[in-house]
């Protein structure tokens, strides 16, 4: 009897925190069998290659275009089997990989917004003519997240690594403007130190804005304990320069926050006008005529995980039909 196609998801350390949701779920949506590979040597690839053995149905899937797996895909002679590459922001915007990879070798490329998409064919013009190019919208498990009743509009969230990217400085300026208003506005902050000079900068302004007593920094916030800190604030402020999607906004209205988004380039295809703004004065504004439960069934509806798992099993299902019918 014919065993189902093979997945392997072939994973980095630290950049496997996009793929748990799809490698517990994919299997039974898709009728593939599903196995993670963590790469730390050339080992792993190879037992990726002996478990995927049926190249003509099986599949491998490079989550992330970061080294080594660009000279992986260059040097590996997959013998049919489909190559799949799911590409991230920090690949495509801030690295050479996306440019350097050998898409002629890479059957589907995965990105997650229409902004994406637009950047990985600047980067790479050629994937239009050698791969297929896909946009699958991430998806969150909304069963994860449940909001606070008695939620706090006076405490706002900031979530991310303190670097220059995610524009932390921006959130202090807001608390301050906030609190000439009204001094119960307050900033809770997760998330680790990242770059010096981010840091530096950012307890620099708190110091000369008076702000210090206004903030409160939780550090590292386990995942699992994610959704409990997201609903013990009342508005999610996320300054940052780029993101190609932020989860921590979509887990954040899951929980019942009010989200408001400094407007970065591609922001405007994921998340609604309303949530955006330009200036210190809008995001204020944003802020004092926050609600709670107000991008709830947005992100449900948009961002659903079972969405996200049709979207790919669909686009596994493609080929397998292919390769029956041959």
């Amino acid at each position: 009897m014919q065993r189902p196609p093979r997945l392997a998801m072939m994973t980095l350390p630290t950049l496997d925190h996009f793929t748990a949701d799809i490698l517990a779920r994919l299997p039974a949506a898709s009728g593939w069998e599903v196995q993670k590979f963590m790469v730390t040597s050339p080992v792993t690839l190879a037992a990726a290659l002996e478990w995927t053995n049926q190249p003509e149905t099986d599949a491998l899937w490079f989550e992330f275009c970061w080294p080594p797996f660009p000279a992986m895909i260059d040097a590996i002679d997959f013998n049919g089997r489909r190559v799949i590459v799911r590409v991230h922001r920090i690949e495509a915007v801030e690295t050479p990989y996306v440019a350097n990879t050998a898409w002629a070798k890479v059957d589907d490329v995965i990105v997650v917004s229409p902004d994406m998409r637009e950047r990985v064919l600047a980067a790479a013009p050629e994937i239009t003519v050698t791969s297929r190019i896909h946009i699958i919208l991430n998806g969150v498990d909304s069963a994860r997240f449940t909001p606070n009743q008695s939620w706090n509009q006076f405490r706002l969230g900031w979530c991310g690594l303190m670097n220059l990217r995610k524009n932390p400085t921006l959130a202090l300026h807001i608390l301050w403007k906030l609190r000439q208003r009204d001094e119960r506005y307050h900033l809770t902050l997760c998330g680790m130190g990242d770059e010096a000079l981010a840091s530096e900068s950012f307890l620099h302004l708190a110091e000369n804005l008076d702000l210090l007593r206004a903030i409160t920094w939780d550090g590292r916030v386990s995942q699992a304990d994610m959704p409990a800190w997201h609903a013990s604030n009342g508005v999610l402020v996320h300054t940052s320069l780029h993101e190609s999607f932020g989860y921590a906004i979509a887990e954040a209205a899951l929980s019942g926050c009010d989200i408001a988004i400094a407007s970065h380039p591609g922001a405007d295809t994921i998340w609604p006008a309303e949530t955006l703004f330009h200036t210190i004065d809008d995001a204020v504004a944003l802020i004092q005529n926050a609600r709670p439960n107000r991008w709830r069934d947005y992100v449900q509806h948009r961002f659903c995980l079972d969405h996200q798992i049709t979207d790919i099993s669909r686009l596994l299902q493609f080929n397998s039909q292919a390769a029956l019918s041959q």
